[in-house]
């Protein structure tokens, strides 16, 4: 089992290349890397097939690219694409197949691509501009669509796609016009002011939403228009927490649990999952400094840190759900993203930034 980790660093000096590892618990190893033309290379999404990997690439004037995977070989397919705003952070692949959305961090706008028939990127059918702004300064002084995402279900009333916004407290739902590659706004959801919606997974009929400026997990039951907000908490141990910038949300495969990744504080929250109910149960070391990012294969959690620029590997109790940390770390510099081949990629899982600041300054 192989995964592809994205990294970046910052405008002034980016991060390049694309690194594989191989996924075998505390035998994980670097099994190979891009050339240099990957760069700030923030997250990926692949074809159904998993035989294409797109990244989005946090650069100033925002792009997309599509990479062929043979194992731990990567060989881009067709030209790097323009996504019509600033700093790509994060993107999905319709469930059909034909077209890439993707969300640009700076500009507040999202777009949309055609993928052709042999995997290649055409140019964007339509970039949707986001207004508004929210309460806490100048991370909210705009619009910053932070992640989209497919919704799993195909029930009457759910939005095909769900983007989150940092910068105005808001999710909106999306339905895609897949003839033209336009979107289209079903409905949207404003949180609790200050909250700044970073990423989110969904499990059944919720959505989970890590807060990265609350520190919060948001609970949102998707079967409203629009979606209801249910329960919100903290996501860390209060004791001595301080700004804990959560970057990431993940589910275990059963759905028991779901991980948060804290990065004030470079912790692993573990929460038990019932429903719309969320018990924080434990808070781990994250293994390194400013974890980014995590992804769960077989029994064990990996996680990336950014700061430190390692890959933290934990073997996760299946009767607890507690991840326990192995001595294994994996040099990858500036890690921001993991997704394994082989297994479903983190957005679709079923019950699973100019305003460009120096992520030093935790500012994307």
């Amino acid at each position: 089992m192989y995964a592809y980790i994205g990294t970046m660093a910052s405008q002034d000096d980016p991060a390049r290349g694309i690194t594989v590892v191989d996924l075998d618990g505390p035998r994980t190893r670097v099994a190979g890397s891009t050339a240099g033309s990957a760069t700030n290379p923030m997250y990926f999404a692949t074809s159904a097939d998993q035989a294409v990997l797109y990244a989005a690439h946090a650069t100033a004037d925002g792009q997309v690219s599509a990479w062929m995977v043979r194992g731990a070989v990567l060989t881009q397919l067709g030209p790097t694409r323009h996504t019509g705003g600033g700093v790509a952070c994060h993107l999905s692949v319709d469930p059909r197949g034909r077209h890439l959305l993707t969300t640009n961090y700076a500009s507040g706008t999202i777009a949309v691509h055609t993928i052709n028939d042999d995997g290649t990127l055409g140019d964007a059918s339509d970039v949707i501009q986001h207004p508004g702004v929210g309460t806490r300064g100048r991370r909210q002084g705009g619009s910053h669509p932070h992640m989209i995402t497919a919704d799993p279900s195909d029930r009457p009333g759910r939005g095909h796609f769900l983007a989150v916004d940092l910068g105005t407290d808001t999710i909106y739902r999306y339905r895609l016009d897949t003839s033209t590659g336009h979107l289209d706004e079903a409905d949207l959801v404003t949180l609790p002011l200050g909250t700044g919606p970073r990423h989110l997974a969904v499990h059944g009929d919720y959505a989970y939403v890590v807060g990265e400026l609350g520190s919060t997990v948001t609970v949102l039951d998707l079967n409203t228009s629009p979606p209801t907000v249910l329960t919100t908490v903290l996501s860390h141990a209060t004791v001595g927490a301080g700004p804990c910038y959560p970057s990431a949300i993940r589910f275990s495969p059963d759905g028991r649990f779901c991980y948060v990744l804290n990065r004030g504080p470079n912790t692993v929250a573990t929460f038990t999952v019932d429903g719309p109910d969320l018990s924080l149960i434990a808070t781990v070391d994250s293994g390194g400094d400013y974890p980014w990012d995590a992804t769960i294969h077989d029994d064990h959690l990996y996680v990336v840190n950014q700061r430190s620029s390692t890959l933290s590997v934990f073997y996760v109790d299946p009767r607890s759900g507690v991840p326990q940390i192995t001595d294994t770390s994996i040099d990858v510099p500036c890690p921001v993203c993991i997704l394994p081949i082989g297994v479903p990629s983190p957005q679709a899982l079923p019950a699973g930034r100019s305003e460009v600041a120096s992520t030093r300054d935790g500012l994307i």
